[in-house]
């Protein structure tokens, strides 16, 4: 936890404990979405997982509600600024169901597996992780928990009888205790895992063999290249018979679609540009030549802490300084001309400060591995700390090895712009009288800190308007764009090939998309979300077929035209969803299958590698000292079959013939070295013992439950995602 949210308002619990609490409807947050809608299975349903359907309004609103009263009582001004900045509310909206969307997905995939495995938590156990001599982590980093920077169980034990008679801090104590119960069991899990996942005393002594053993022989290679593809025949069976054997490769746990589409960019030109600049330049003489300035719509009373999370830098360095009614602009961004115009300037009562500093605690170590023993060590190394930046030292480069303020050190202990009245009362006091580049010494009961003022304190608060002038493709533009696209998709029938025909009679570039799914959330060539979700709602309608052909999807930066190449449902491919993928590989199992016969009849009548090398008209490999741990084999990189049998079999006879992935051979080995394995082996560390901890081991695991619960994904079709 920063102590920049430490030294503001230090006597309100944060995180999840105690705050005033303003309560909104999370749909009124909204105001305009898609919400539910007739594509889904089910009306309001957002995703199955498990075979079960999740509702927006019954299971996700509750949770982003909750999570949205959590994150209010680490910020009491969050209210204010939902409503005062649109562009901040729906991003902080979209992150509320974003996390309330992933808490989900934990506790019906993780948390319940947690169960399934019989891992609980006694009202001992969690006694410990609250008030115990050993805490949970999370409990110890907050700072309403602390006394002097340091976890004070008797302080947790006093606000928890306090929510005995305060029904929101009980709440919101619920929810924390929850939220720590919840971590410690998916910790003890992990730990359970990673300890069934110890490879045992004989694996380790045959990884050993494995690395070590080394064979001398011979490999007789047919490369499949060498056999041309007229003289093999693909049928529907072998497809069948191929995708029988390798059907969990091509098992399908959530929808997904292959596609190939056409996408014609809608640029301005510059006559375009031109036309937008011209328009906007007028737009500024008119603001300009105005006796009274127009503040229809005007945005403030803002200071520099308060502006809009949206407003442009220009507004900070150009607005901000510019004279009372001054008109700045048009400066172009992100496909806008803007013109602002400072309406209004007064000073607030309550001045915002911009300070940097260092803190020294009254106890503990410093990132520089110093240790501090009590208050008197803690003033004696701030008062040198402060000598040294008095002395000219550079406190950005000392902040990162000494500040135990771990948020601000690493900006080189800079707390950006903040109201000077969220700060303790001695830390404000120095903040709202010392001027620009003033360096001085504070106690608070954080510590000692080194404090140096980057600005002056700044009261003032600005308004002004904002106008802006989109600079988009004319409609002409538009037109001759139009017309290519119509053109193309007017070549394109009912008719199989009839998409790739066009596309090469036009010469045209397709791209191309495999694994398509619903919770991609960008398309290249389509940028805008809204543009995703129209062609998402296209291609996952449940009518969707193979060799479907869209419409022109008419978008302010493009045209696009989409077709269907395949559609994966959910469950085990059939021929014709996964017939492209398959059709390389079959037809290298047979050109295979084709050498193996020529290679088979040819080893009963030679007598060596070499001789038979030269009646089949193969490659002769050699192979001197080659481990299986190399994964790899001379001229033939890596054909994983042909390696292996290279150690399993007999020596000194041809091998049966291996068909790899671009080639087939067979084996001869003269020599397999004998291995002795040393009683070290099976005690020797694992390389990737590292990767098997708890803290690493949890990702490969959600990922795992994940897949196994077939999660289907429905969130395009709400506008927070």
């Amino acid at each position: 936890m920063a102590v920049i949210q430490k030294l503001r308002n230090s006597g309100m619990v944060v995180i999840v404990v105690v705050a005033a609490l303003v309560l909104f409807v999370i749909g009124d947050l909204l105001n305009s979405r898609y919400g539910s809608n007739s594509n889904t299975a089910e009306e309001g349903v957002f995703a199955e997982i498990g075979g079960k359907s999740f509702k927006e309004k019954d299971d996700l609103e509750p949770l982003v509600n909750k999570l949205y009263q959590q994150k209010l009582a680490g910020d009491p001004s969050l209210a204010n600024k939902m409503q005062s900045d649109e562009k901040f509310r729906l991003k902080t909206v979209k992150e509320l169901y974003q996390s309330a969307y992933d808490q989900l997905l934990r506790d019906q995939v993780l948390m319940k597996e947690i169960e399934k495995s019989g891992i609980t938590l006694s009202d001992a156990d969690v006694n410990e992780l609250l008030v115990g001599k050993y805490p949970s982590e999370s409990m110890m980093q907050i700072p309403d928990f602390q006394t002097d920077g340091k976890f004070d169980g008797k302080k947790v034990e006093m606000i928890f009888k306090q929510g005995k008679t305060n029904a929101q801090l009980k709440a919101n104590l619920l929810s924390l205790v929850e939220s720590v119960t919840n971590y410690e069991k998916i910790e003890r899990y992990a730990t359970y895992v990673s300890k069934a996942n110890v490879k045992t005393k004989a694996e380790k002594e045959y990884e050993y063999i494995v690395a070590n053993q080394g064979v001398v022989g011979s490999i007789v290679n047919i490369a499949h290249n060498t056999v041309p593809d007229k003289d093999v025949k693909l049928t529907d069976a072998d497809l069948e018979n191929y995708l029988a054997r390798n059907k969990e490769k091509f098992k399908f746990t959530a929808e997904a679609r292959n596609v190939k589409y056409v996408v014609w960019d809608v640029v301005p030109t510059k006559d375009d540009t031109m036309e937008a600049y011209t328009s906007a330049m007028r737009t500024a003489e008119g603001m300009r030549t105005q006796t009274e300035p127009d503040t229809m719509g005007a945005l403030g009373y803002y200071n520099i802490t308060t502006l809009p999370e949206s407003a442009p830098e220009e507004v900070k360095s150009l607005v901000w300084g510019a004279p009372l009614n001054a008109v700045v602009g048009p400066i172009y961004r992100e496909g806008n001309f803007y013109i602002w115009q400072k309406v209004g300037e007064q000073n607030d009562t309550v001045p915002v400060v911009h300070a940097s500093h260092i803190l020294i605690p009254n106890s503990g170590a410093l990132p520089d591995g110093t240790n501090i023993v009590d208050s008197v060590m803690a003033e004696s190394k701030a008062r040198e700390v402060l000598a040294q930046i008095m002395g000219g030292a550079n406190m950005a480069e000392l902040a990162p090895k000494l500040s135990t303020d771990q948020g601000s050190a690493a900006k080189g202990g800079d707390l950006g712009w903040a109201a000077a009245s969220g700060y303790v009362p001695p830390f404000a006091a120095f903040c709202k009288s010392a001027t620009k580049g003033q360096v001085g010494l504070v106690k608070t009961q954080f510590g000692f800190h080194i404090i140096k003022m980057v600005d002056d304190p700044q009261s003032k608060k600005i308004k002004y308007t904002q106008n802006l002038i989109e600079l988009a493709a004319s409609p002409g533009t538009v037109s001759v764009v139009d017309e290519k696209s119509r053109a193309f998709r007017n070549k394109v029938t009912a008719d199989a090939g009839s998409f790739e025909k066009a596309v090469e009679s036009m010469a045209l570039v397709p791209r191309v998309m495999k694994d398509l799914k619903t919770d991609m959330q960008g398309i290249p060539g389509i940028n805008a979300p809204e543009n995703v979700k129209t062609i998402m709602y296209w291609l996952f309608d449940k009518e969707r077929a193979k060799g479907d052909v869209s419409d022109v999807f008419q978008f302010a930066g493009a045209h696009v035209v989409f077709n269907v190449e395949a559609v994966k449902h959910v469950g085990y491919a059939k021929v014709d969803d996964v017939r492209s993928e398959i059709e390389p590989l079959v037809r290298e199992e047979l050109k295979g299958k084709l050498i193996a016969e020529k290679l088979t009849k040819m080893a009963e009548k030679a007598k060596s590698p070499r001789e038979l090398a030269s009646m089949a008209g193969a490659t002769l490999i050699p192979l001197e000292s080659l481990k299986m741990g190399q994964n790899f084999l001379p001229q033939l990189a890596a054909e994983m079959r042909i390696l292996g049998a290279a150690f399993g079999v007999e020596l000194k006879k041809f091998s049966t013939p291996v068909i790899g992935k671009n080639n087939t051979a067979m084996v001869w080995i003269d020599k397999r070295d004998d291995i002795k394995v040393p009683k070290s082996a099976g005690d020797a560390p694992d390389p990737f013992e590292f990767y098997n901890r708890p803290q690493y081991i949890m990702n490969t695991l959600q990922e795992v439950l994940t897949k196994k619960a077939q999660v289907q994904d429905y969130r395009y079709k709400f506008e927070w995602f």
